[in-house]
């Protein structure tokens, strides 16, 4: 997540919708950067994906007026997201320095052989769109709320919608410049936007059947009609 107190805006970094891409267009004109939910402290409470009720939480305890920000987030194609979160949880990224490169290779031999890779539509079976979400660590915020539907991720208890505006990643292209315009933030049309088809995956279409398009379909029913997504074949 971002905050500038400056140009009054909060940037909620919703996992697997691009975050962290906005989060480093965004970083030039913060004045709060997150942290790693383990570095959490009580001068530096903002984990990177932090929800909005708990920002506004927050910024009640520091008296801050929260309604005086701009707020924003990214939603994304639920059928894809998914496989995005999945593919990401039973991989480990290539490091090109050789430390890190060994550190990676031995998480890679471990979860060989204690974390077994569920085919797709078993792990989907095992999600929820809010509480537990995709498992992992209490740490593993990104697993968390990467599964949540939209709602209960800008959602507060009473379902008060908590961000000013939902960009779908699929339109960031279109949407993301004219925001940080009205935002007056300097220099922004010659931002680089980010590329949002970059994946060394199948297209997502080929993980479901049937019956896994349909569990989809009823757990993100949110999503899917407030921001008209389809399954594309």
């Amino acid at each position: 997540m971002r905050i500038s107190h400056r140009y009054k805006f909060i940037f909620f970094a919703n996992p697997k919708t691009g975050s962290e891409s906005v989060r480093e267009i965004l970083t030039p004109y913060s004045d709060v950067l997150s942290v790693h939910y383990k570095n959490r402290t009580d001068n530096e409470p903002f984990y990177s994906h932090i929800t909005p009720s708990e920002v506004k939480k927050i910024f009640k305890e520091q008296e801050l007026v929260y309604d005086d920000y701009f707020k924003f987030t990214f939603v994304r194609n639920p059928w894809a997201r998914l496989v995005s979160l999945y593919e990401m949880i039973y991989s480990t990224k290539k490091n090109t320095n050789a430390k890190s490169k060994l550190k990676s290779e031995f998480r890679m031999f471990c979860k060989k052989i204690f974390v077994k890779k569920p085919d797709f539509k078993t792990w989907l079976l095992t999600i929820h769109n809010n509480g537990i979400g995709a498992g992992g660590q209490e740490w593993e915020r990104w697993r968390k709320y990467g599964s949540y539907s939209i709602d209960n991720y800008i959602m507060d208890s009473e379902k008060n919608i908590l961000v000013d505006k939902v960009i779908k990643l699929e339109d960031i292209q279109e949407e993301l410049t004219p925001t940080l315009v009205q935002l007056g933030l300097p220099q922004v049309d010659a931002i680089k936007l980010p590329k949002i088809n970059s994946r060394n995956y199948q297209k997502y279409t080929k993980y479901y059947d049937q019956e896994s398009i349909e569990r989809v379909q009823h757990l993100y029913k949110y999503d899917i009609e407030h921001f008209n997504y389809k399954f594309e074949q």
